[in-house]
C-alpha cells in the first residue's frame, strides 16, 4: 500500500486533503441552526389538546366529589389515581406517572407517528392498560391533531396511581372527553387486565367481581377468556374488523397488559419508544401483540419505561408546574447547511482530482 501511495499521492497532499475535511466540518458545525420541526404546529396542537383534556377531567373529578391529592397530583391534572384501590393490579412508580402527565408527551407521540410515516386517515391499533391514563390521552391527542384513526382496546386493571378509581376509569374519562368534543374516540373493546388478563391474584377479594361488572357495563365488546392465545387472537380480529379494508399502520402498547406485552423473555428486552423492526421475534403462541405486529412488519410504539423515555427525548422528569407547550427541545431539530456540505464535498473531489492530474503530467 505504501509503495502505491508514494508515487502518486505524497503525504503532504493527503494531509492537505484531511485539513480540507476538518476545516469543512468545523464550518458545518459552527453554522448549524436549531429550528422548529416541520410539524411543530401539529406537535403544539396535540399538546394543547392533551392539556385541555386534563383540565376537563380534573373539573369533572371535582364535580363528582372525587378527591385529588395535592401530594400525588400537584399539577391537578386529573390523570393520577390513588395508591391502592380494588382496581390496583401491581406496584407503580409515582414519578413515572406524574412525568407522563406532561402535555409534551402528546408532542412526542406526533414525532413518533411522523417518523413512522403516518398520514391523515391512517388507522392505528392501541392496546392499553389503565396504568398510564395520561399516555392514552397523549396518544389520542396526537391522533386528533394528525387526523389518525385509533382503534383502542383497554384493560381495566391498573398499577398504583393509574386509572384505578372505580368511578373514574378510562371508560368514564373518554365519555367525558367525547361529550365535550375534545377527543371523539370510543373504545373498541375492554378486558379485565391483571394477571392472565383475568384479574387474578388481586389485592382485594372483591376486585375481580368489580372489574367484571365495570367491563360488562361499559357497553363495548368484553374480551373475557382465560386462554391467553385466544385472547390475543380476539384482539387481532377486532383490530382488523375495526380497520375494515384499511391496513393498520402502527401498534401502540401502553403499560404492561399481558396480551399486548406477551409472556416471553423477549418481551422484557423489547425496546422502549418507536421500534421499526426488533431483531428477535419469538415464535410462541403467547408472544403478545407487540410481536404479532412486528412479525407483519408493522412498527410498534412501546410506552412502558416512562422516565427513560422522557430522558431520551428531552422531556422534564416529574415537572412542577407543567412546562409551557412548545418550549422543549423535543419540538426542535438541528439543521445543517446542505449547500456548505455539497461545497466541501465538491472541493475535496476537485482537489484530489487535481492532485492526480498534476502528478501524472
Amino acid at each position: 500500500m505504501k509503495n502505491w501511495i508514494k508515487p502518486f499521492i505524497p503525504m503532504k497532499y493527503i494531509i492537505i486533503a484531511f485539513l480540507i475535511i476538518i476545516v469543512g466540518m468545523f464550518f458545518v458545525e459552527t453554522t448549524k441552526k436549531t429550528v422548529n420541526r416541520p410539524y411543530y404546529q401539529i406537535q403544539a396542537e396535540a399538546a394543547r389538546i392533551m392539556l385541555q383534556s386534563a383540565n376537563s377531567l380534573q373539573k369533572e373529578k371535582t364535580l363528582k366529589n372525587i378527591p385529588t391529592s395535592n401530594e400525588l397530583d400537584p399539577n391537578q391534572t386529573g390523570l393520577i389515581g390513588m395508591e391502592f384501590t380494588p382496581l390496583t393490579t401491581t406496584l407503580g412508580n409515582l414519578t413515572a406517572k406524574r412525568t407522563s402527565t406532561n402535555p409534551d408527551f402528546a408532542a412526542l407521540m406526533v414525532k413518533f407517528m411522523k417518523e413512522a410515516r403516518l398520514t391523515s386517515g391512517d388507522y392505528i391499533a392501541i392496546g392499553a392498560s389503565g396504568s398510564f391514563p395520561a399516555l392514552i390521552v397523549a396518544t389520542l391527542s396526537a391522533c386528533k391533531a394528525m387526523e389518525i384513526n385509533p382503534l383502542i382496546i383497554y384493560s381495566i386493571g391498573s398499577s398504583e396511581y393509574g386509572a384505578n378509581i372505580p368511578d373514574f376509569t378510562i371508560i368514564e374519562m373518554l365519555d367525558i372527553l367525547n361529550k365535550e368534543n375534545i377527543l371523539p374516540y370510543k373504545l373498541l373493546a375492554v378486558s379485565m387486565g391483571g394477571e392472565n388478563d383475568q384479574a387474578e391474584s388481586m389485592l382485594y377479594p372483591e376486585s375481580k367481581e368489580l372489574i367484571n361488572s365495570i367491563a360488562r357495563e361499559s357497553g363495548v365488546f368484553f374480551i373475557n377468556t382465560n386462554n391467553l392465545e385466544k385472547n390475543i387472537q380476539q384482539r387481532i380480529d377486532l383490530y382488523q374488523e375495526g380497520a375494515g379494508e384499511k391496513p393498520i399502520k402502527l401498534f401502540v402498547n401502553i403499560g404492561g397488559n399481558v396480551a399486548n406485552y406477551g409472556t416471553t423473555s423477549s418481551s422484557i428486552a423489547f425496546p422502549n419508544g418507536l421500534v421499526f423492526q426488533y431483531s428477535e421475534i419469538p415464535d410462541h403462541p403467547t408472544r403478545g401483540l407487540i410481536f404479532e405486529f412486528q412479525s407483519k412488519g408493522i412498527p410498534v410504539i412501546n410506552l412502558l419505561n416512562i422516565v427513560d423515555l422522557a430522558v431520551k427525548n428531552h422531556l422534564a422528569i416529574d415537572p412542577i408546574p407543567l412546562p409551557f407547550i412548545g418550549k422543549s427541545y423535543l419540538y426542535k431539530e438541528v439543521q445543517y447547511s446542505k449547500w456548505l456540505i455539497i461545497l466541501i464535498f465538491i472541493s475535496e473531489i476537485f482537489y484530489l482530482y487535481w492532485i492526480s492530474f498534476y502528478k501524472k503530467h
